[in-house]
Order: C-alpha cells, then sequence, then structure tokens
C-alpha cells in the first residue's frame, strides 16, 4: 500500500511541476505582457491597473455565469421543485390517510434529495463562476504587482496600516457584478 501512495505521489507531483506550474507560469507572463506592461508603459498608477483587472475579472465571471447557464439550471429546478410541491396538494384526494401519509414521506424525500442536489449543484456553479476567477486573478496580481500597500492610512486603533491591493480588487470587482445585475434588472423590467 505505501508503494502504491508512493507512485501516486510521484505522478501527481510530476503532473504539478513538470505540466500544471508551467502552464500558469506562461499563462500569467502572457496576462502580463497584454494588460500589465501596456498600463505600466502608459504609467497608468498600480491601484488602477488592479480596478482594470478587477473589472476583466468581473467580466470574466459573468462570462462563465453564462456559459454554466446559471439562469436556466435556477429556472429548471424552481419549476421541478413547484410541481412536486403542487404534487403534495393532490394528496388531499386520498381518502386513505395511510396511503396519503405514505405518498407525503416520498414525496418529501424526494423533494429534500432533489434540494441537497439542487444545493451542492449551485454551490459548485457559483464557486467556478465567481470565487475561481477572483483566486486565480488575485494569486496572478500578487506575483505580478506584489501585496504591498497602495495608500498608508494614518495610525488607528483598528491596527490598519494602509489599502491593499486585493482591497482594492474585491471591492471594485463588486461593485462591477453590482452594477451588472442592476443594468440587466432594469433591462428586464423595460422589456417587460
Amino acid at each position: 500500500m505505501a508503494h502504491l501512495l508512493k507512485i501516486i505521489s510521484s505522478a501527481l507531483d510530476f503532473l504539478y511541476f513538470e505540466l500544471i506550474s508551467p502552464g500558469f507560469v506562461i499563462v500569467a507572463k502572457g496576462l502580463d505582457m497584454l494588460f500589465i506592461q501596456p498600463l505600466q508603459f502608459l504609467q497608468i498608477p498600480p491601484v488602477l491597473q488592479i480596478m482594470f483587472v478587477a473589472f476583466l475579472t468581473g467580466m470574466l465571471s459573468m462570462a462563465i455565469r453564462r456559459l454554466v447557464r446559471v439562469e436556466e439550471k435556477e429556472a429548471a429546478f424552481k419549476k421541478t421543485f413547484t410541481q412536486k410541491k403542487d404534487a403534495q396538494d393532490d394528496l388531499k384526494l386520498i381518502s386513505d390517510w395511510k396511503s396519503r401519509e405514505t405518498f407525503a414521506k416520498t414525496i418529501d424525500n424526494d423533494i429534500d434529495n432533489d434540494f441537497n442536489g439542487y444545493l451542492a449543484e449551485r454551490f459548485a456553479r457559483h464557486g467556478m463562476v465567481y470565487l475561481l476567477p477572483i483566486f486565480l486573478s488575485l494569486f496572478w496580481l500578487e506575483n505580478v504587482l506584489g501585496s504591498t500597500i497602495l495608500f498608508s492610512l494614518p495610525e488607528n486603533r483598528f491596527g490598519i496600516q494602509g489599502i491593499y491591493p486585493q482591497f482594492v480588487f474585491l471591492l471594485t470587482y463588486c461593485l462591477v457584478l453590482v452594477i451588472f445585475f442592476r443594468v440587466r434588472r432594469r433591462k428586464r423590467k423595460a422589456a417587460s
């Protein structure tokens, strides 16, 4: 068993160090040349560079959201869930209380199983849509720009020394998402 674990560990090490890590380095250098170096050449301040990357990451999240078809999957689950809940109302037509109770338990268990599966799928989808781009972008930015303080703050009781790139990135990313969803909601209201 220990020999098998050693073989698996060696294979995973090879996979990471020989394929995944060099692949990420190539992608990071390409992104650096495509986005950061032109902004640095134009002497754009680092805070605006971070905001630009956050904006692009927000747009990437929206593109992944559309690609994964989050809205369609949410609507399909709601439709199925509503149909199953409505089926519970039909149980009132069954006169035998034992049969009615048995069917009610079966439908409840089915709804619970569907809901648990839905929650797991939703967590995975939202992780892929939002968390993965955030983590990868922040990792890349930290390697490109470092994690130095962008703006120093005066001494305060909270111990916050300054504004870090991660804060600017996350604030901008969240603002991009809020604006996107508000614009989309307004377009839907105008269309209906």
